[in-house]
């Protein structure tokens, strides 16, 4: 039990960046089937470092995200010195750990939404710790339900801890036929979209999966949630050929 959540758990970060092919079943899943499947996608077995940068405007900051074992690490560029964060897996949950000079301590929740070097996006943003909240649902078809051509299925997730974080509940686009989380809204206290994840490119690699190239990170207004007020983008190397 132990070992599948923590395998479970890596596969849930790498696969927002590694896109596997695969089809779902014509009944319709449930929330929490749809959020395990995109957890279990992953483009090969074992562990893969993706690396890629951060850009808003003209600023780029490289990082990177690699699998060791029972912790994710995440490492990026600020200032010439490289800087670096864990997501480490537990049985039942996932801890957020800094790591400076050698030492790492536990993350204090109010530090999820710090930005990083300069950018809008976030710690809570990079760990995408809201694919792992249970309890959501499968909003029915309609106009809605289509990205970029694509028939997807409209999870709606809550927030299990509210008072934690950036948002209260997150809304994703599941591609119906291979998966891609095509996009994914993030909504605040106040009922009103904050932040909008959008794929905006992929790549096809040799076995059949589908890579993340571009990822549109779109900051929105406060007090009119329908303007894009920055744009930032994480850009991801290529994975070598097989």
């Amino acid at each position: 039990m132990k070992n599948t959540f923590r395998q479970t758990f890596k596969s849930a970060l790498l696969g927002c960046f590694l896109l596997a092919a695969g089809a779902f079943a014509q009944e319709a899943p449930s929330a929490d089937e749809l959020l395990s499947a995109m957890r279990d996608m992953t483009v090969s077995q074992g562990n893969k470092d993706v690396s890629g940068t951060i850009r808003k405007n003209r600023t780029k900051i490289p990082f990177s995200l690699s699998a060791r074992g029972e912790t994710i690490v995440f490492q990026y560029k600020e200032s010439d010195a490289w800087k670096r964060f864990d997501v480490r897996i537990r049985e039942k949950s996932a801890q957020l750990i800094q790591v400076e000079g050698g030492k790492a301590t536990v993350m204090a929740p109010a530090s999820y939404t710090k930005t990083i070097a300069g950018t809008d996006v976030c710690y809570e943003d990079l760990s995408l710790r809201f694919l792992y909240w249970k309890g959501g649902k499968v909003l029915a078809d309609s106009s809605n339900s289509r990205i970029k051509g694509r028939d997807c299925y409209v999870v709606e997730v809550p927030n299990p801890t509210p008072a934690v974080g950036q948002f209260a509940w997150v809304r994703m686009w599941v591609d119906k036929e291979n998966g891609t989380t095509w996009q994914i809204d993030g909504y605040g206290r106040d009922g009103k979209l904050k932040k909008r994840f959008t794929i905006t490119s992929v790549q096809k690699l040799d076995d059949g999966s589908w890579f993340f190239k571009q990822m549109k990170l779109e900051i929105r207004n406060p007090q009119d949630p329908n303007r894009t007020i920055s744009l930032n983008y994480l850009d991801m190397a290529d994975l070598p050929k097989r």
